[in-house]
């Protein structure tokens, strides 16, 4: 215990003595150390940790594939004549059910509001093994079609609504325009199946078993029977999925594809299928960060013990053994290790709460990152293995004292880069180049990506729109929800700065999505499909050019349009490409266009550019357009508003609000904001992604940076006296210049070059997350080097000069 406080004594002495040293090693410590913990807490509570449900590890999502075919949008359903043919002679399954996220329009306060709501099946709750805070949750009866509406309310909806009275089972509350019963309190905490659900209602999947009754699809959850696996029920519901007829609907559901195919995923793996590649690119990241700081710590190491040699060829003959070294050396480096570990720790908690405050919403699970045993496993491992890395391995090395150091000058104590003893320094180096090489490309790769993908052409001009949800009364008839349509538009062209104000049954970016079949004459398909699938969007005349859509033949809709013989309808450029053969496509009359139509005659009038309704990064899908009030085409209760204005939109939400209030007391006014909002939210994740890795390879650099200054800085000033005698002898400052500027950019030339190799190697990781931009990118692999080799002439340039002002005279005299 006196000899380790001893070494304690001296680390802490050393450190003192150099402080930029210790201040750079500590530095570098925390960034690497804080940066990996950070990571491995996201990941940990992303990807590893349990969901919050006993025996969570049976819960699978269950859902049918015709191989082949697309789902309208992508969505991954289980079919009711499936459903009800499984549930019954399963033996693979406890409980099979289904569950939808969704909104209600829930009444409580003075006005109606939206709320994110869920509906389950009965026995969801009893799959998820909970138990309410106070009540009952559903049963059966609950789930039938002519029973009593229920509903159970999240704790955090019952505190803030209903101040947590304890007498409010039984009452009753107004959703979507029905009295629903209240029947149970959920306990704090409890979110199913994402956060932030206010109540959950019934889910009435199917009363009926028979073949002949209509298709349903729905999103669907089984509990494995102990024992079971995934593999096994997958085989089982195929085998079950294949017994049974196929409804009429199902290959609109399901698109036209091979046999039917039964999928089955454990639940935590499905919830966090679409961010387990970015995680593992960020983990990626972390893991080179932190190996750059090993190697900075190590190379810096290295560079202070070559100066050091005299100080251990002393310690050596007054009795010193190597033992005796390596542990006062080892010790000065743990100390360092521990304390930076201990900045690190602390940067990663506060990194810890920032990050989901920053995070895109609909990121699985990011808010449940947290310190726990895990985390603290994690980071006493990274910080064990960095000390070694870093101050073990280094320590052992310089403890090879050099007995020829009382021997030998300054010179060749400490020669730079090409002494007999650099050539580990001089690797480390290069493996920081190396690294910090492979995470700029990646970087560049995302950055380039998120650039195509912003400027990519949407189909509308977002700029300057406004946009509202309202959602009328569920009992509005049809004829009131048409004339509502109609009074909020006309009132709201009426608005000052307001250029044009429209209507629709969906707009681009929002969840819900409206198809429909469609069926074309063979002469105008030819050679391609007769029948398939749109968007159908049903607009106001003033809906196009409120949104900004782009004409490229014919027309949009007039006033004029309205309540004419015949239909007219918009289809977009990619509705042609795929169905139409015909030229020219303005003016085509097509017969029984839309499903379940008579004999409607429908014209063409014009074709729009493709309106990416999912997002920048989605293929455009077909799309017709169909004029409001015309052929019993008029928008339902949910109408979406469209204003352009040529001022600021955000002065409008006031007087929006007002005029819908106006005109149907009873409707909920939602989401009023501004589309260029919408739009770069719906771009929140590869932003994400794209911020969090440039992060990584800025710090990457400044870290390469920071090694190759601080190694240059010691070789510089362990060789004064050799510049000095250089200049003396008549080397220019240019020369001396050049010298050291060619001994660090030559190191930084072997880090890129072997660093582009890693990253063409490695670049297909990125594929998944690159939009319109190949993983091999010319602009990623110029940008990379072209950075490195500029931070590294920074960083070598001031030593360089520092070498070159050396005062020959000054060094002669031994000053």
């Amino acid at each position: 215990m006196d000899t380790l406080r001893r070494d304690l004594r001296g680390a802490l002495i050393s450190m003192r003595a150099s402080r930029t040293f210790a201040l750079t090693v500590l530095i570098t410590l925390a960034l690497g150390i804080g940066g990996a913990t950070t990571v491995f807490s996201l990941g940990h509570a992303v990807l590893v940790r349990a969901l919050p449900y006993p025996a969570a590890n049976r819960l699978v999502r269950l859902w049918e594939e015709q191989p082949g075919g697309v789902s309208p949008a992508g969505n991954r359903w289980l079919s009711s004549h499936t459903y009800v043919a499984w549930r019954d002679r399963t033996r693979t399954l406890d409980a099979l059910g289904g569950y939808s996220s969704t909104e209600l329009t829930v009444s409580i306060g003075p006005e109606p509001e939206r709320m994110p709501a869920a509906r389950v099946s009965a026995n969801v709750f009893a799959m998820l093994d909970v138990e309410p805070a106070q009540g009952r949750f559903f049963d059966e009866s609950d789930a039938l079609l002519r029973a009593e509406p229920v509903v159970v309310l999240s704790d955090e909806l019952w505190r803030e609504r209903y101040g947590s009275d304890p007498q409010v089972l039984g009452r009753v509350l107004l959703i979507d325009g029905r009295f629903h019963r209240i029947v149970a309190v959920a306990k704090p905490g409890f979110s199913f199946p994402a956060t932030g659900v206010r109540v959950w209602v019934p889910y009435v999947l199917s009363e009926e078993s028979g073949e002949h009754t209509n298709t349903r699809v729905f999103t669907a959850l089984g509990r494995l029977k102990i024992g079971a696996s995934p593999k096994e029920a997958e085989v089982e519901g195929t085998t079950v999925a294949r017994s049974v007829r196929r409804g009429p609907l199902t290959e609109f559901f399901f698109g036209k594809g091979g046999a039917v195919v039964v999928h089955a995923r454990p639940l935590l793996e499905d919830m966090t299928q679409s961010v387990r590649p970015a995680m593992s690119v960020l983990a990626l990241a972390s893991g080179l960060v932190l190996l750059i700081a090993c190697a900075n710590v190590a190379s810096l190491v290295l560079s202070r013990g070559i100066a050091r040699q005299r100080e251990l060829a002393v310690r050596v003959a007054l009795g010193g053994t190597r033992l005796r070294l390596i542990r006062q050396l080892a010790t000065e480096q743990l100390v360092l290790v521990v304390a930076g570990g201990g900045l690190g720790f602390l940067l990663a908690w506060w990194l810890i709460d920032l990050v989901p405050e920053f995070a895109p919403t609909g990121l699985p699970r990011l808010d449940e990152a947290r310190l726990d045993i895990s985390v603290v496993g994690y980071y006493l491992l990274t910080t064990s293995i960095t000390a070694l890395m870093s101050g073990v391995v280094p320590a052992w090395r310089v403890a090879s004292v050099r007995y020829d150091a009382f021997r030998e000058s300054d010179i060749s104590v400490a020669a730079g880069f090409r002494g007999r003893r650099s050539w580990v320094r001089n690797a480390l180096l290069s493996a920081e180049a190396a690294f910090a090489t492979l995470l700029i490309v990646g970087a560049t790769l995302l950055a380039h990506s998120f650039v195509r993908l912003m400027n990519r052409d949407s189909g509308y001009t977002a700029q300057g729109v406004l946009t509202a949800f309202v959602s009328l009364p569920r009992d509005t008839p049809a004829e009131r929800s048409a004339r509502f349509v109609d009074t909020v538009v006309s009132r709201l062209e009426t608005l000052q700065g307001v250029v044009a104000a429209g209507a629709a049954n969906m707009i681009p970016l929002m969840a819900a999505t409206a198809v429909t079949e469609v069926a074309l004459p063979d002469h105008v398909s030819r050679n391609k499909p007769s029948r398939g699938r749109a968007l159908l969007y049903i607009v106001t005349p003033g809906y196009a050019r409120a949104l900004g859509m782009r004409v490229k033949l014919g027309r949009f809709f007039t006033e004029s349009d309205t309540g004419q013989y015949r239909r007219p309808v918009v289809v977009n450029a990619e509705f042609v490409r795929q169905y139409v053969s015909v030229d020219p496509v303005v003016g085509l009359h097509l017969p029984k266009l839309l499903d379940g139509e008579d004999r409607i005659d429908t014209e063409i009038i014009g074709v729009s550019g493709n309106v990416l309704k999912a997002g920048n990064a989605e293929a455009p899908q077909p799309e017709i357009y169909v004029l409001h009030h015309t052929a019993e085409r008029t928008i339902g209760g949910n109408v979406k508003l469209v204003l352009r204005a040529d001022d600021d939109t955000a002065a409008l939400v006031p007087a929006v609000r007002q005029i819908v209030r106006e005109i149907e007391p009873f409707a909920v006014v939602d989401r009023v904001e501004p589309l260029a909002v919408t739009l770069s939210a719906s771009m929140a994740r590869p932003r994400f992604a794209t911020g969090i890795v440039g992060g990584f390879a800025a710090l990457a650099l400044f870290l390469a940076a920071i090694g190759l200054y601080g190694v240059l800085s010691y070789a510089v000033s362990q060789r004064r006296r050799e510049f000095g005698m250089r200049i003396a002898l008549g080397a220019s400052r240019a020369h001396v210049i050049g010298s050291v500027l060619r001994e660090g950019l030559w190191l930084t030339t072997l880090g890129v070059a072997t660093g582009l190799v890693l990253a063409a190697s490695l670049a297909g990781v990125l594929r998944l997350h690159l939009f319109d931009v190949a993983p091999w990118d010319p602009v990623a692999f110029t940008v990379a080097p072209t950075l490195l080799f500029a931070t590294a002439a920074v960083a070598c340039a001031v030593p360089a000069i520092r070498a070159a002002s050396t005062d020959p005279a000054a060094t002669l005299r031994g000053d």
